[in-house]
């Protein structure tokens, strides 16, 4: 009870500063919040190779992950990724050993993709024709199925997903939250006035994406040897926070722009 009381509380705070930012406060104020999330997911991240003895480069990761928001804005990212890979080559060549070169590069290079890229769509998503809606969309569907497969899950839950990758998700838990998906995005109709349909596709895509998301950082956890990625009451870490968001958000925004056709303001 303790535990699901600190959480209601920390998501209440979370909430609270996400609709505040999204529709009330200046787009800096956002481009900000985007920013902090990625920093710290990064820096978890990194602290989570680093403590299985990997050789990962922290100031350079933050550095370029931070600028990944920036190009989002400006629709560089592509470029920035080439960038970050010769930059981070160059950076290397001052080292007087080239051991453990392909891990670190490997390591540092998909932390600031699984991190930072994919979450700087949330920018691209904020910039579409009634961003705003799409964005509090978005994390709507994933935060509430993500409620759901918790809440399904510790009443009903009695068959284990995959007891080797997160010992506490159970089957029950994820039929849970695929269905509070698809009927949260469905029922979105209601603010965002496109054909159901579509938001039934979307509803199915991101409830499979978001539990797929979810299972990838319990595998990159499990593999260190943690239970939560940081220290956030209630939720674990920034990483706990963003799993389910990482690979649900970038294919939110495909859709959009590549099945509805809508383009940036």
């Amino acid at each position: 009870m303790n535990q699901l009381v600190k959480r209601f509380l920390t998501s209440s705070v979370f909430i609270l500063a996400a609709v505040a930012v999204i529709f009330f406060l200046p787009h800096w104020c956002f481009f900000l919040m985007v920013e902090a999330f990625i920093l710290v997911g990064l820096y978890e991240f990194f602290s989570l190779a680093e403590q299985k003895g990997l050789l990962v480069h922290r100031g350079f990761g933050l550095v370029f992950g931070a600028l990944l928001p920036i190009s989002a804005y400006f629709s560089l990212q592509p470029t920035n990724l080439l960038m970050v890979i010769v930059a981070l080559f160059i950076f290397l060549f001052n080292r007087k050993s080239p051991d453990k070169t392909i891990t670190s590069v490997s390591v540092s290079v998909f932390g600031i993709i699984y991190v930072a890229w994919f979450f700087s769509y949330l920018i691209k998503i904020k910039l579409l024709p009634n961003g705003a809606d799409w964005v509090a969309y978005t994390i709507l569907i994933v935060k509430g199925g993500d409620m759901a497969a918790y809440f399904v899950g510790k009443k009903f839950g009695k068959t284990k997903l995959l007891e080797h990758v997160s010992p506490k998700k159970s089957i029950e838990g994820a039929i849970g939250q695929m269905f509070a998906t698809i009927a949260l995005s469905v029922g979105s109709v209601f603010y965002l006035h496109v054909p159901p349909v579509h938001l039934l596709i979307l509803g199915i895509a991101v409830g499979a994406l978001a539990l797929l998301g979810d299972l990838a950082e319990s595998l990159i956890k499990r593999d260190a040897g943690v239970k939560d990625s940081g220290t956030i009451p209630g939720l674990g870490g920034m990483l706990d926070v963003m799993d389910s968001l990482l690979f649900t958000i970038p294919i939110v925004y495909f859709y959009l722009t590549m099945v509805l056709g809508l383009e940036r303001l």
